[in-house]
């Protein structure tokens, strides 16, 4: 029987993090491994680093509610919520096949007929803004957290929060656009649809885009809140760190250490970013704080892992409880997911 190219898909996606934490975890070293044997453990520390990831997904799935209702799409709180923790299960359970943001986006255009490209841009922009909010938080971690790094590697990190810098003005220039553009942006759409093929494609993409020039409260609003998502995160990161070693880095350093790692998550390499986050994480553990430790970047994030496990798998109860919609919202994903895959392509 022939194996399908999605198939060869899923494969790739499941060796990737695979390899990447079999390596990661042969790594640790000897003196890592007694450092954590040896160091007591703080167990109300990592509930509490549990609940704070738990906050963290709770404002990030509120963000994603208030960018859909600029859309016109009629969206409560407690659906947005049921939704999402459905999305983050899939980010796991699926093996990157039918991701959390594509099940939203297609749950909300079954809903709302006519409003398919809507619900797409509202995930988009969604995950723009958690982008850019982490760029805001290491860029600001940068400026305000002192000395960082060593010699050689305190260069390094020099251009990468220069790096972090052109990034995040460019993210402000685009906001500004968007915001702002108004009628120069307007008459740049009515230019492009005039171009064959592709002029309508592009107005009917950014179009939805634009119609959040009428809410730039909401739009700030939402910006907060991408803010105080990779605060908690940070914070849960810091705790999980401080309930294991006593030397680990400090808050400040992680609220760089986090985002980079997150951002380097986000790669479409591999499902929920798993390898590549802890591979990213515990390279700049090595690099950002001013002094050594003992501490185990690979150790601190594959803990996290675990939180992370803990709240897809509360994910399955919303699941479970869910009626025919949502399975048939999966159901229609898998099939655009296949068609995509199997897709010819030329040469």
């Amino acid at each position: 029987m022939q194996f399908k190219r999605k198939h060869w898909i899923t494969l790739v996606k499941i060796l990737v993090p695979t390899v990447i934490l079999i390596l990661l975890i042969s790594w640790i070293t000897p003196e890592q491994r007694q450092a954590l044997y040896e160091q007591p453990k703080d167990y109300g520390l990592l509930l509490a680093a549990l609940l704070l990831s738990l906050v963290a997904l709770s404002v990030s799935i509120t963000r994603w509610c208030c960018l859909v209702r600029c859309q016109g799409i009629k969206l409560s709180l407690i659906e947005a919520h049921r939704l999402g923790m459905i999305g983050y299960l899939l980010n796991f359970v699926s093996a990157g096949t039918v991701g959390g943001d594509f099940f939203k986006a297609i749950f909300l255009a079954r809903q709302c007929p006519g409003h398919r490209v809507q619900a797409i841009t509202s995930v988009v922009v969604d995950r723009a803004l958690g982008l850019y909010g982490l760029l805001l938080l290491a860029l600001a971690a940068f400026t305000f957290g002192g000395d960082i790094g060593a010699g050689q590697v305190s260069d390094e990190l020099r251009q990468l929060r220069i790096m972090t810098a052109v990034l995040a003005g460019v993210g402000a220039v685009g906001l500004a656009v968007l915001v702002f553009g108004g009628r120069l942006v307007d008459r740049l759409l009515d230019s492009l649809a005039k171009l064959p093929v592709i002029g309508s494609l592009t107005v009917k993409a950014v179009s939805p885009v634009r119609q959040y020039s009428e809410h730039p409260w909401t739009l700030s609003l939402s910006l907060i809140l991408s803010l105080g998502v990779h605060s908690l995160l940070s914070a849960s990161l810091f705790l999980i760190a401080i309930s294991l070693y006593d030397d680990a880095p400090t808050l400040v350093q992680h609220m760089i250490i986090v985002p980079i790692s997150m951002l380097a998550g986000a790669l479409p390499i591999s499902p929920a970013g798993l390898g590549v986050f802890e591979a990213t994480f515990n390279a700049m553990y090595e690099v950002v704080p001013s002094e050594p430790t003992l501490a185990s970047g690979t150790i601190i994030a594959l803990f996290y892992l675990l939180i992370r496990i803990l709240i897809a798998f509360l994910g399955t109860v919303f699941y479970w409880t869910a009626g025919d919609d949502v399975r048939e919202s999966i159901q229609e994903a898998e099939t655009d997911a296949d068609s995509t895959a199997e897709a010819p392509t030329g040469n």
